[in-house]
């Protein structure tokens, strides 16, 4: 199994936490487009697997015009053998989701599921988190891509905002519950360097919240989505129950560690042992495509390399950390550490052993620090 990532850098406005690669002008946008099907035919030899998941990300790519989003598909699916995706997501503004807009995604186009970023249904929140919707436009978005079909719809929530409230985020939950949504994606805030966010707290104009207050929204987000039906897959997200497995394949492709190409300024790629990345820039990218030159960088992943990705990365999701896959894949050096390493975590509460699969999986008290969890299970 292999993921397609695509990455549309272009935004109206940027958000105040936002450190993703993205800009406002759009000068370059037609050759922008046509490398990304360039650099598709040129490295869609480098994945070993069918394409099972499509997932196009920004950035806004809610932005492109409906000829751009089919120049797009066309190019990629033009003589092609190695799509057969079953999950196509798209991110979404609400601003962007009107109903034509929708009916387009859904009629026209093979996308069969929405991310849309709403953050917040409070107006101030919107406000000082400087997006570009209302409270009211999140919850259209919403019903208006129900309403024209669309049976896999992802929200984004924030939560631990410096100026906004426990009760706040509380309501938050309850409306995106009440919208019967079949996936929330529910964020600690963050605060990253080179964001307009970091700057305000560096200049002491915002006081982030601190770390008692902000277990309390993170506890209280397990408790009330789990309450009602959602599970709590990974770190940050959450699946409706049902028939359908509402989880995102996209992002479950990463947390497994399997293959997925990535197209676009910016964007990554894993093969299972190498890590490439595209330039930050688009004029570079674009320039790189179109001369056949290596305008991308890349790394070997060691063996401890591998076994640490493996470690961050099951820790966050449900399934855990397997030792029969360790002592399988990795080096018996490697296998002595971990039995080592966890005998101690377990004494401590802070993992335990799944009954049903024997992995090892973060209790609550491990979920609040488990970077620290982490670092005790990694190989130096």
């Amino acid at each position: 199994m292999s993921g397609l990532y695509i990455h549309i850098p272009y935004c109206k406005q940027r958000c105040i936490y936002c450190n993703f690669y993205s800009c406002a002008t759009k000068q370059d946008k037609t050759p922008y487009i046509k490398a990304i099907v360039e650099e598709f035919n040129k490295r869609k030899h480098t994945l070993k697997d069918k394409i099972q998941t499509i997932y196009i990300g920004g950035g806004t790519p809610s932005t492109l015009k409906e000829e751009e989003l089919l120049y797009i598909f066309n190019g990629i699916y033009k003589n092609c053998d190695m799509l057969s995706p079953n999950e196509i997501t798209i991110e979404a503004n609400c601003e962007d989701v009107n109903i034509n807009y929708i009916k387009f995604l859904k009629e026209v186009t093979p996308i069969n599921r929405l991310s849309i970023g709403i953050q917040s249904f409070i107006d101030n929140d919107l406000k000082q988190l400087n997006r570009r919707h209302s409270a009211q436009k999140a919850i259209s978005a919403v019903e208006n891509a129900k309403n024209i079909g669309f049976k896999n719809i992802s929200i984004d929530l924030m939560y631990n905002l410096p100026f906004s409230s426990y009760q706040n985020h509380i309501y938050n939950l309850k409306t995106a519950i009440g919208l019967e949504v079949e996936h929330i994606s529910a964020y600690n805030l963050t605060i990253e360097e080179e964001t307009m966010l970091y700057s305000l707290v560096k200049k002491g104009k915002i006081t982030p919240i601190d770390e008692e207050k902000q277990l309390e929204q993170m506890d209280a987000t397990h408790k009330l989505l789990t309450e009602n039906n959602y599970n709590h897959y990974e770190i940050s997200s959450f699946a409706l129950k049902g028939k359908e497995d509402y989880r995102s394949k996209h992002n479950m492709i990463y947390w497994l560690r399997e293959e997925y190409l990535g197209l676009g300024a910016a964007s990554h790629s894993f093969d299972g042992n190498k890590r490439r990345w595209n330039p930050s820039s688009i004029k570079d990218y674009i320039v790189g495509v179109n001369t056949n030159s290596i305008f991308y960088e890349e790394e070997t992943l060691s063996d401890k390399d591998k076994y640490n990705e493996y470690i961050m990365l099951s820790l966050r999701i449900k399934e855990g950390i397997s030792p029969k896959k360790i002592l399988e894949e990795f080096s018996p050096e490697f296998y002595r550490h971990f039995l080592f390493q966890v005998k101690g975590l377990v004494d401590d509460k802070l993992l335990e052993i799944n009954p049903k699969t024997k992995n090892y999986i973060l209790t609550k008290k491990g979920f609040h620090i488990q970077e620290i969890v982490c670092l005790k299970l990694f190989v130096d």
